[in-house]
């Protein structure tokens, strides 16, 4: 009997272990970034989750015109810490809109989320009546966990069944993969234009190598220098002839101081004579 007591208290204590390690939830911090209404979401509660800024900018720029959200650089989040989660209640009631305060807590394998009714349109017309709410959910729990990889689903509703909605995180897990891909890209295409500038640099150099053949130009050029050397050594003999000259005019000269010696000793005879 009392063997009997022992084991029953032991599957007893075993099953409240495994019952309160089950329903043992894990808080996500959660903060909102931007809440309106917009027609043009949907009829039905919605629930998609951006792991990585492409996929928010896609989904942006998917909405055209209709495009009220804003770029990452304006939200109060950075996606290597957080991921956003857009919630769409569809058609409501309308004279209300999503609160501000939102309660998130992982268990399992989904992250569920929690908000509340606030009266009014937060801005928008009082006929709007498609509320929506952006929220950046922190991707370390309370206790530091990393809660994403073992996520598969998150939900949100707003104080009733009726108005949850799930995103599904199967393709979650590759993308923060997919956006450290592109990076490395512009890094590879920077790398083969590294590359061509020292080809550039190297199709300089044959080019400068060309530039010493015209030394040969500075031989032609000297031969025509001896050449002009050389006339100029032909052209010296004229000055000799210059001085040929020179004597015949001196000879004539003496020749004529000797005549008027002649003359100037005739003369003077004659004068005696008389």
């Amino acid at each position: 009997m009392k063997r009997g007591l022992l084991i029953g208290a032991v599957i007893a204590t075993v099953f409240a272990l495994l019952g309160g390690s089950a329903s043992a939830a894990v808080a996500v911090p959660a903060r909102y970034q931007l809440r309106g209404h917009l027609p043009e979401l949907g009829e039905r509660p919605t629930m998609r989750v951006f792991v990585t800024q492409a996929e928010y900018d896609t989904y942006r720029n998917s909405l055209g015109d209709a495009n009220v959200f804003p770029p990452t650089t304006a939200l109060f989040m950075s996606f290597d810490k957080d991921v956003l989660a857009l919630y769409t209640r569809g058609n409501d009631t309308g004279g209300r809109c999503i609160g501000t305060q939102i309660a998130a807590s992982f268990s399992g394998d989904t992250l569920a989320a929690t908000a509340a009714w606030q009266a009014g349109t937060c801005g928008a017309p009082s006929t709007a009546h498609y509320p929506f709410i952006l929220v950046a959910l922190s991707r370390s729990a309370a206790d530091g966990t990393a809660w994403l990889p073992s996520a598969k689903s998150v939900c949100l509703s707003v104080e009733s069944q009726d108005t949850n909605a799930c995103a599904s995180l199967s393709g979650a897990s590759p993308a923060p993969t997919a956006t450290a891909s592109p990076a490395p890209t512009p890094a590879t295409t920077a790398v083969p234009t590294a590359t061509v500038a020292p080809t550039a640099t190297r199709s300089l150099t044959p080019t400068q190598t060309v530039s010493p053949t015209p030394s040969p130009a500075p031989s032609a050029t000297s031969a025509p220098a001896s050449a002009t050397r050389s006339p100029v050594a032909a052209a010296s003999p004229p000055p000799a002839g210059v001085d040929d000259g020179q004597n015949f005019l001196l000879y004539a000269m003496l020749i004529a101081i000797g005549f008027l010696v002649l003359l100037s000793l005739f003369l003077s005879r004659g004068g005696r004579r008389r």
